[in-house]
């Protein structure tokens, strides 16, 4: 009977550890992140600093690469319109068809993303900034 108990155990525990370790890793790679870009910044700072020391002209601020948030306003509206549709086609086969609209809701939002993006695709164009918004970073 004492197997059974362990075993018991330690499946109670695998769950528990697992979440803690996975919690942990998260914590830690966030934690290790900022560090890299406090460092970066202090670097950065520094560098200004001598510049301006020594009389020399200041280049404009670049940020980094992770720093640059570019719009994917194409691509999340092709996920979240294919993403609409397969589960729609999905809870029409497996449930009812009045369940199977709840699907139509990620098509919809994937629907207005592109509709967005496009118009705004067309006022970069106008303003001859070029006329594919991702390769432009803002």
């Amino acid at each position: 009977m004492e197997s059974h108990d362990m075993t018991e155990t330690i499946a109670v525990f695998i769950p528990i550890v697992a979440i803690i370790f996975g919690i942990g890793i998260g914590m830690v790679a966030i934690i290790a992140k900022h560090r890299v870009r406090m460092q970066r910044n202090e670097l950065r700072h520094k560098e200004r600093l001598a510049a301006m020391e020594r009389g020399l002209e200041l280049p404009p601020e670049l940020q980094d690469d992770d720093g640059v948030r570019r719009p994917r306003h194409l691509l999340n509206g092709l996920i979240l319109l294919a993403v609409g549709i397969t589960v729609w086609f999905a809870l029409d086969r497996v449930a009812s068809s009045d369940i199977a609209l709840f699907g139509l809701i990620p098509a919809g939002i994937g629907v207005a993303t592109l509709a967005y993006y496009f118009i705004e695709g067309r006022k970069e164009r106008t303003n001859g900034n070029g006329g594919d918004i991702t390769s432009q970073g803002r």
